[in-house]
């Protein structure tokens, strides 16, 4: 499942691009980038949305910077960064060592907010990664991020897939949807009538059809 997400994500992000973007985007986003959006990313927020790779940023010298990972949601510009510490070692020098505390000035001076995981943190002490993501969003954005982070990437899905039809839907919907059995899309679907964030739309003793509840436009729009 997250390979499909991922490179729809991708794809969509190739049309739209060009030149030296595309090339980096296609070269330059590799292992250690795709490891941070499977391990880290997806399971602390449950989607790529927003999010942006090797996003490309105009200086103050007609040149660009390159962000292995932006989050472009307004208000707020939030610059993810990968370091692998053997690379960094390994090829710094004191005009790279400089660049690199220019760019990052500059990236603050307009905006941005800075956040860097090293490389052995994403492999080793996932969790705190993830939580440290989620503490980011939930500061900026508001307590709303809250109830939206706690769900399950496949629970996101069914929500997404809730909006786009804007009808009641029936559980086996969701098993074609998610390709699993009905008995896991009925608890999948269980949960989120909890947080009434979908609601029964017909059925009492078992129920048939299920609809958006009140909270859920609040959350995913």
């Amino acid at each position: 499942m997250f390979l499909d997400i991922y490179e729809s994500w991708l794809d969509r992000q190739k049309k739209n691009l060009t030149g030296e973007a595309l090339r980096r985007l296609n070269e330059g986003h590799a292992h250690n980038e795709k490891l941070f959006a499977q391990d880290i990313w997806l399971p602390a927020v449950g989607s790529l949305d927003y999010l942006h790779a090797e996003y490309e940023v105009t200086n103050y010298r007609d040149g660009v910077f390159y962000l292995d990972f932006a989050y472009i949601r307004p208000p707020y510009f939030i610059n993810w960064e990968v370091d692998d510490f053997s690379s960094h070692a390994k090829n710094m020098t004191r005009r790279s060592f400089e660049y690199e505390r220019e760019r990052q000035n500059q990236l603050m001076l307009d905006g941005w907010h800075i956040y860097r995981f090293p490389l052995d943190a994403i492999k080793e002490k996932p969790r705190r990664c993830q939580q440290l993501i989620q503490q980011v969003l939930g500061i900026l954005y508001g307590g709303g991020m809250t109830t939206d982070l706690k769900l399950s990437l496949k629970q996101r899905e069914i929500l997404r897939f809730a909006i786009r039809l804007q009808r009641p839907f029936m559980p086996q919907e969701i098993c074609d949807l998610l390709s699993i059995k009905g008995q896991h899309a009925r608890k999948l679907l269980h949960e989120l009538v909890q947080s009434k964030l979908l609601l029964p739309a017909s059925g009492s003793d078992r129920i048939r059809t299920y609809i958006l509840g009140p909270e859920a436009m609040q959350h995913y729009k």
